[in-house]
């Protein structure tokens, strides 16, 4: 499909240069040269009885065949998820499982990348004074059970949200943009603002998707069967069956499933070590989908079995180095800078991604409509990261190691998901560059849920490797950094970039062009006081069985429908 959307994008384009040429003039019919051969025109003969034409025939519709049904899709894990209740989760493989299971309220159009319903209807309304913002649902939702899904469930997810009790990590990010959800009626649902004027409103809506309110109401949400064991959903699959360091199971499709019944009987996960292990299972075809390290994608580009996509969303996810802004090693921006200084980060992307990769310097992708290349930059210069660590006060002990104020400094830790081979290399590269300047630094691969855990809960660590999927809409991406945030890992607090980023927020109009002048401004102040080094923006790089056939190419690739995926016959 994928193909033939190109063939018919270079048609498109012939077509355009066709209709846009200047008319050309003839030349004047030249005289037949010694080479031309002269042909007689045909004698004249009387004319023929008038014979009637046929009838034109109308051509027969081309039959199309529905998509086959049935099969399974193969996919891998080098992780654990938390939680098959998105309420309790903000982490990645969560809620790549969740998207199984779980429908979303609204979603990004692939094509125009407008905000559009899913379960809602397609566009919301604004009252006239800008205070409320209403969605309808599509009449006729069910659950899985076969209950109706009104706004009821709505009303309850966003009251359960914003309860207290409640362990929801992303609340700050809700509580910024509205002040109430409630239900009209079974099918509208009406968003009080925050404040008037909140650009991302729509985007916002989508909430945490949404919760039966009859199975939840008599629950802790916190701590239930449910939050293992689903047993009413509202999306693609049904849940089967989840186990943590094993396997993750949906099947059979929903009937009730809003945008219809999928294709695929059933999907399934298994656990494995690293990707290291997943590409082997592609390989050996025993899995359907890969994301391959830099590295291995010229070789998995020659698998006679394999299509491959290589693209960059309007959001390309990132990968950082975090720093933990409350150790008081880490405190001063100007020791982050020098350490920043201290990573060859043109080196990663030259030897761990082969050059596919977009060099990073602030919060915003290079790839997204608010980025800018004006920020504080602090490129690889060990001989100036020495200099400004002098100039703050460290010398080198005896054992080279910095030290200030007669106290060396400490073992300092660098943490990453296990499984995750690209990042164990960055924390390799990171340790060998601190080493050269006086810094020790030890190498710790956690299990995922581990891992979030002490970033988002304990916060006991000093550095830390992560990534981040920030989307269209920059807004999200603010709640990782603001002052008030349970989401800021680092820990940094800088007043100024939290106002500019709300008044981002809030532009008079909306206009992304308007919006842009705080973003920019917002972004500079961050790299300035640089809570992460970001390293470097990533091309998806996607490999899929030609077993399976999945979504046409669009801005946002071609994953992002998988109840349209279908197994080949």
């Amino acid at each position: 499909m994928y193909k033939l959307l190109c063939l018919l994008s270079v048609t498109v384009v012939l077509v355009f240069i066709v209709a846009c040429a200047a008319p050309v003039t003839p030349e004047p019919t030249k005289a037949p040269t010694a080479t031309t051969v002269a042909v007689a025109p045909p004698a004249t003969t009387a004319p023929g009885p008038t014979v009637a034409p046929k009838p034109t025939e109308v051509p027969k519709p081309t039959e199309t065949k529905a998509p086959p049904k049935g099969g399974t899709v193969r996919r891998y894990l080098t992780g654990n998820a938390i939680s098959m209740n998105p309420m309790m989760t903000s982490d990645t493989t969560s809620t790549g499982l969740q998207d199984w299971i779980w429908a979303h309220l609204v979603k990004r159009d692939p094509v125009t990348l407008d905000i559009v319903g899913v379960l809602y209807e397609d566009k919301p309304t604004f009252s006239a004074d800008g205070k409320t913002m209403t969605w309808k649902l599509r009449p006729g939702l069910k659950w899985s059970d076969g209950q109706p899904l009104t706004s009821a469930d709505v009303e309850f997810t966003w009251k359960t949200m914003m309860d207290p009790k409640t362990k929801l990590r992303q609340r700050a990010t809700f509580e910024g943009a509205f002040t109430d959800v409630k239900a009209l009626d079974p099918l509208t649902v009406q968003y009080t603002l925050k404040d008037v004027g909140f650009c991302p409103a729509a985007d916002q809506s989508d909430l945490i998707g949404v919760l039966p309110k009859h199975i939840y109401e008599k629950l802790d949400i916190n701590v239930n069967p449910e939050n293992t064991k689903p047993t009413v959903v509202n999306g693609p699959w049904l849940f089967k069956s989840w186990a943590a360091d094993d396997q993750f199971t949906a099947g059979p499709p929903n009937k009730n499933y809003v945008l219809g019944e999928p294709n695929i009987e059933t999907v399934s996960y298994r656990n494995v070590k690293d990707a290291v292990v997943a590409l082997q299972l592609f390989k050996t075809q025993e899995i359907d989908i890969v994301s391959p390290a830099a590295l291995d994608w010229e070789e998995v580009k020659k698998l006679p079995f394999a299509s491959t996509y290589e693209y960059y969303t309007p959001g390309a996810s990132w990968t950082y180095i975090g720093f933990n802004t409350r150790n008081p090693w880490l405190a001063d921006k100007k020791v982050r800078q020098a350490i920043s200084t201290a990573i060859d980060v043109d080196g990663m992307i030259k030897n761990i991604r082969l050059g596919l990769a977009k060099r990073q310097y602030s919060l915003i992708s290079p790839t997204n409509w608010a980025y800018t290349d004006d920020v504080p930059k602090f490129p690889y210069d060990p001989t100036k990261a020495k200099q400004l660590l002098k100039d703050l006060g460290f010398t080198p002990g005896p054992d080279g190691i910095l030290q200030k104020d007669g106290k060396p400094w400490p073992k300092m830790r660098i943490f990453y998901s296990a499984g995750t081979s690209e990042r164990e290399k960055i924390a390799t590269i990171a340790q060998e560059n601190l080493k050269a300047v006086g810094i020790p630094l030890e190498v710790v691969a956690e299990e995922s849920a581990a891992y979030s855990e002490r970033r988002g809960v304990t916060r006991d660590m000093e550095l830390f490797i992560h990534g981040w999927s920030p989307g269209v809409e920059p807004y999200g991406t603010g709640e990782v950094f603001q002052s008030f945030s349970t989401r800021n890992h680092s820990g940094i607090k800088n007043l100024e970039f939290d106002k500019l980023w709300d008044q981002a927020s809030y532009t008079p109009g909306c206009k992304q062009a308007d919006r842009k002048v705080f973003y920019v401004k917002a972004a500079q102040i961050l790299a300035d006081e640089q809570p992460y080094i970001w390293i470097f923006a990533t091309p998806e790089l996607v490999a899929v069985n030609k077993r399976l056939t999945v979504n046409p190419m669009t801005p946002l690739g071609v994953l992002y429908d998988p109840s349209k995926w279908y197994i080949n016959p």
